[in-house]
């Protein structure tokens, strides 16, 4: 049986688009060294800084006894008894946590305080002063000052683990080598933002360019670890720097045309105060990377539907193709469109429903603070996705009709990646 193949891109081609990707690749790695965090990174808060004698333990809960604690969901309870390092110990728990549940079995992370420190302020943040007991008695059950644990957290480590290890075992079940390539080319990402776009963003470097640099360095090894190198994989490539680069113009002109450089949250004003961070231009760099998953998914699917559809037509020529394409691209924009929202929604469905029951109207509410932020990014990256389609759907028509070199009939072919 002949194996499907499909037209090969002209040497014509290849020049042209490795002369775009070249510079660009250039330019990345020279962005890369030149904003490299140097030295130790200015931290801007570090909450895991208790003081001396204090420290974060996890354990398992081994006994809850309510009865000591009648009032548990509204003051919390210090009955309860956890093992902690082999030691048996008493733990309080606040109300948040009684109200979720907590049950023996249960891995908790818990703060553990030397006994000797009852006038450190670190351990007087958490159970109150060493002198809070009430006159004439030592703390009730409802006292955190009568814990040798005080309640942090639950402990996910396990289930979380499980449920990434479940992701990521089905992915190579169904997608087979290129599903693998595709989680290394994850992994990758988030060490390119851990190793470097954090660490430079703390350093004081411009969040604009940090993120133009990490989103570009980001997509140049992951799609084509992903897909292969390949003339349908660079065409997707280059849609998608060009709607990251769209995105990236939006964000900036919209940051500062709707003024979103105010501080709005805690962490805002400690990334501002202590690290000298650009509240205007970390919103660009949250957008930047906010539109990297979706740029991707919508580019690499309509190079491939470029493909396809000359593999199928190869008398085709190349407005036909874009016709046929951008008729597949209609209902991805449609759909993208709507994904992209729901998440939003999803991801902010709290302060959305402190928004609804508030006396303030809710289109209103949408143009103030954080929320405005998120309409931003919402609007803006989509309307990068919206012009990386058609984008990229051009390119991949001409590129797949450059090696027909004026013949008719079928054009010059090569494997489909399979």
């Amino acid at each position: 049986m002949t194996r499907e193949r499909a037209p090969r891109a002209s040497r014509r081609a290849w020049t042209v688009m490795l002369g775009l990707l070249v510079p660009l690749a250039v330019l990345v790695v020279s962005g890369l060294v030149l904003l490299w965090p140097a030295g130790e990174d200015r931290a801007a808060w570090d909450p895991a800084a208790l003081g001396e004698g204090v420290s974060y333990v996890s354990g398992t809960v081994t006994m809850v006894d309510l009865r000591k604690c009648p009032d548990a969901e509204s003051t919390g309870c210090a009955a309860i008894t956890a093992e902690i390092d082999g030691t048996e110990g008493s733990l309080y728990v606040p109300p948040e946590a009684m109200a979720a549940g907590i049950a023996p079995g249960d891995t908790v992370k818990a703060i553990a305080m030397d006994a000797g420190l009852d006038s450190d302020p670190a351990a007087e943040a958490v159970t109150g002063p060493a002198d809070a007991a009430p006159p004439g008695g030592s703390a009730g059950p409802n006292d955190p000052g009568a814990a040798d644990y005080v309640f942090v957290d639950f402990d996910r480590n396990l289930s979380l683990g499980v449920l990434a290890a479940v992701y990521a075992l089905l992915v190579v079940l169904v997608a087979g080598m290129r599903g693998l390539r595709a989680l290394l080319g994850l992994v990758f990402a988030f060490v390119v933002m851990l190793v470097f776009m954090l660490p430079a963003l703390l350093a004081g470097s411009p969040a604009v360019l940090v993120g133009m640099v990490a989103a570009g360095l980001i997509m140049l090894v992951v799609l084509y670890l992903a897909h292969g190198f390949s003339a349908r994989t660079t065409t997707a490539l280059i849609g998608t720097l060009a709607g990251v680069a769209v995105t990236g113009v939006l964000g900036a002109l919209w940051t500062r045309w709707a003024r979103l450089a105010g501080i709005y949250s805690e962490e805002t004003y400690v990334l501002s105060w202590s690290a000298g961070v650009s509240t205007g231009d970390l919103v660009v760099c949250g957008i930047l990377v906010a539109g990297l998953g979706v740029l991707n998914d919508v580019t690499i699917t309509q190079a491939a539907a470029v493909w396809e559809l000359a593999l199928a037509r190869p008398q085709a020529r190349v407005r036909e193709l874009f016709a046929s394409a951008m008729r597949i691209g209609h209902d991805h924009i449609a759909s993208t469109v709507y994904t992209i929202a729901f998440a939003f929604a999803g991801g902010g469905l709290t302060v959305l429903l402190l928004v609804a029951s508030s006396s303030r109207p809710f289109l209103e509410s949408l143009t103030l603070g954080d929320l405005a932020i998120e309409v931003v990014s919402l609007l803006v990256c989509s309307i990068g996705l919206v012009l990386a389609i058609p984008a990229t759907t051009l390119i991949a028509a001409v590129v797949v009709r450059s090696g027909e070199r004026g013949r008719t009939g079928a054009a010059r072919e090569e494997p489909v990646s399979r």
